[in-house]
C-alpha cells in the first residue's frame, strides 16, 4: 500500500504547473515597429529544394545570438508543392510561383517576450503551416526567392488553438549547392522531421533571414482539471 501511495505522490508531484497563459496581444517584429526579433532560418532539403520531407527551422536572431526568444522548427513538407504561377520564357528569365504545405512542427517562446504571461516558457504543437515561395530566375538560373509564412499552433497546457503567426517577408540568403559549403555561422542549422533532431550544418539545404513578423495570441485558457486534496486520495487506498 506504501508502494502505491509513493507512485501516486510521485505523479502529483511531477505533474507540470503552468502559472499563466501566454498574455492576449499582437506582437509584431522589430523591423515593423514591435518587441519581437526578427529571425532566420534553414531549410534541409531531401535531396532538393521544394521536396517532400524538407524541413524547416527558424529562430530568432538578437544580432549575437539564436532562439533567445522564439524558435519554430521541424514542420516538414509534407506533399508535393503546388505551382501558383510561372511566366518563366524560354530564356529562362521570368518567375515562379509555389504553394507549400508542410505537417507537423513545434514551438518555443521565452516567457519573458512580449507576450509574459507568468511562464518561464511556453511550448506549442504547430496545427498548420502554409508557405507562398516566390522564385525569381535569370537564364534558367534562380537569382532570388522570397517566402510568405502562415501558421497557427496550440500551446501545450492551454485547451484551444489561439496562437496564429504571419511571417511576410523571408529571403532566401543561399544555399549548399550555391556556396559549395554548410550553412554559415550565425545561421540555424539543418534539422531533420524524423524524429525532429538536428543534423548540422552540412546539408544539403538553404538558410535566409526572417523579417516582418506578426504574431497573434487569443484566448488562451488553462486546461481544467479535477483538484483532490492528498487526504482525498489516501482516503481510496485505506485497508
Amino acid at each position: 500500500m506504501k508502494a502505491v501511495l509513493v507512485v501516486l505522490l510521485s505523479i502529483v508531484v511531477s505533474a507540470p504547473a503552468f502559472a499563466a497563459a501566454p498574455a492576449n496581444g499582437t506582437y509584431t517584429s522589430t523591423d515593423i515597429g514591435g518587441l519581437v526579433l526578427p529571425g532566420r532560418y534553414s531549410e534541409s532539403w531531401y535531396p532538393n529544394k521544394l521536396t517532400v520531407n524538407n524541413t524547416l527551422n527558424e529562430a530568432s536572431w538578437d544580432g549575437f545570438t539564436l532562439e533567445t526568444q522564439w524558435h519554430w522548427y521541424c514542420p516538414w513538407i509534407s506533399s508535393a508543392p503546388v505551382l501558383l504561377f510561372s511566366n518563366v520564357d524560354g530564356f529562362g528569365n521570368g518567375m515562379k510561383v509555389w504553394r507549400v504545405t508542410y505537417t507537423g512542427g513545434y514551438c518555443w517562446l521565452n516567457g519573458t517576450g512580449p507576450w509574459a504571461g507568468g511562464d518561464a516558457f511556453y511550448t506549442a504543437n504547430i496545427n498548420t503551416w502554409i508557405a507562398i515561395v516566390t522564385e525569381t530566375y535569370s537564364a534558367f538560373n534562380e537569382v532570388g526567392t522570397v517566402r510568405n509564412h502562415n501558421a497557427t499552433a496550440t500551446f501545450n497546457g492551454y485547451n484551444k488553438e489561439c496562437m496564429s503567426l504571419a511571417i511576410s517577408n523571408i529571403e532566401k540568403i543561399s544555399d549548399t549547392v550555391k556556396s559549395g559549403g554548410p550553412v554559415p555561422a550565425g545561421y540555424p542549422s539543418f534539422w531533420n522531421w524524423i524524429g525532429c533532431f538536428d543534423e548540422g550544418p552540412d546539408g544539403p539545404g538553404e538558410w535566409g533571414d526572417v523579417d516582418s513578423i506578426t504574431l497573434t495570441i487569443t484566448g488562451c485558457e488553462t486546461i481544467a482539471t479535477e483538484q483532490r486534496s492528498w487526504g482525498a486520495v489516501k482516503a481510496l487506498y485505506r485497508d
